[in-house]
């Protein structure tokens, strides 16, 4: 058993390229989202960072009700029939 005729080999060689080049494309792809996600992450962060140096950095959902009942936890109004 050495392994065949060289024909074997090469279509040996041809079966392995088609199973690795699907893998590999989708290992750049993956890598390629990555790098989006990064970048995108990234570019947020910068666009934080400017707006907080600008002074027009802030909550666009601050809480009104925040401190106005002492800190109440909403389940301490609850009353439970005994």
């Amino acid at each position: 058993m050495d392994g065949g005729t060289p024909r074997d080999v090469v279509m040996n060689l041809l079966l392995l390229l088609l199973l690795v080049l699907p893998f590999a494309c989708l290992a750049v792809l993956s890598l390629v989202a990555l790098l989006g996600v990064v970048a995108i992450g990234g570019t947020l962060r910068v666009i934080g960072m400017v707006t907080s140096v600008l002074g027009i950095a802030g909550r666009k959902v601050d809480d009104p009700w925040r401190d106005a009942v002492d800190d109440a936890h909403p389940l301490d109004c609850v009353e439970v029939p005994r």
